[in-house]
């Protein structure tokens, strides 16, 4: 009787030590599934910031974080580094990269009116990162590239390989993603948005503020070849509400907190 306790005790450790062993190796893939994407992501926000500096604002830069972090933290992904930032630049557009990197224009700051629709930019921009758009396409053309690589028989690099990834990514930047993402992101920006205790129709204003720029403008050009045009984005998302949500949808008491950090002239 006591040895056979003994081996089941025996094999019991050894399942137990098993799992763990399972366990921390999710954990340890996991990690570094996320630290890639995130290096992905430094390598693309370079591109950004090569063409338009951070503005020279630590308040602003701290003041859209802050926000940027009380949207993020009712997503999945929370526990991500997130970063956000301003460019220096008068064009009217969001940008968003793998691993929790978001960048908004100064000129886009100059066209909203309040906190609520900083949270509605933030939140679209946060659902792309968390439901990971832009790096399932690059993974895929990656692990494309790879596969080419090994059957030429001249395996490249990491660096090698994200440095044709930022040229995947900086197509991207002129074409877009696919519709669908971009109204998944705006129907994750509404719950986002009222998860964190904004109007989530806040949304709305900032669509009709876009519809109502001049999409032949230079400056802005980009942001409507690579979104569907604000109407389509409107009926989008006024399809999707919910008598749940408009109960969300009144200012939020931070909403005139904005003017406090941003002017007519974004800083």
């Amino acid at each position: 009787m006591i040895g056979r306790r003994s081996a089941m005790l025996a094999v019991r450790s050894l399942l137990l030590a098993f799992v763990a062993t399972l366990v921390i190796g999710c954990v340890a893939a996991r990690a570094y599934a996320q630290s890639e994407e995130q290096e992905a992501g430094e390598k693309i926000v370079a591109i950004y910031l090569g063409a338009a500096p951070l503005v020279d604002d630590v308040e602003l830069n701290r003041y859209v974080s802050l926000v940027g972090m009380r949207v993020a933290d009712q997503s999945e992904r929370g526990s991500l580094e997130w970063t956000f930032g301003v460019l220096d630049s008068d064009s009217v557009n969001a940008f968003s990269a793998p691993g929790g990197y978001v960048l908004l224009t100064r000129g886009l700051l100059a066209l909203l009116d309040s906190e609520d629709e900083l949270a509605a930019v933030l939140g679209h921009e946060v659902a792309h990162i968390t439901r990971q758009h832009h790096w399932k396409i690059i993974k895929q053309q990656k692990d494309a590239a790879a596969i080419v690589a090994k059957m030429q028989g001249n395996m490249k690099g990491g660096n090698e390989l994200f440095t044709e990834m930022n040229s995947l990514f900086s197509d991207m930047m002129t074409r877009g993603l696919d519709k669908g993402a971009e109204f998944e992101a705006d129907r994750d920006a509404l719950i986002l948005a009222a998860n964190a205790g904004y109007d989530c129709s806040a949304i709305l204003s900032l669509l009709e503020k876009l519809d109502n720029l001049k999409t032949d403008s230079d400056g802005n050009s980009l942001l409507f070849q690579t979104h569907p045009s604000p109407a389509e984005r409107i009926e989008e998302v006024i399809s999707v509400l919910t008598p749940e949500m408009d109960a969300c949808a009144v200012a939020s008491p931070a909403a005139q907190r904005y003017r406090q950090y941003v002017h007519n002239d974004a800083g």
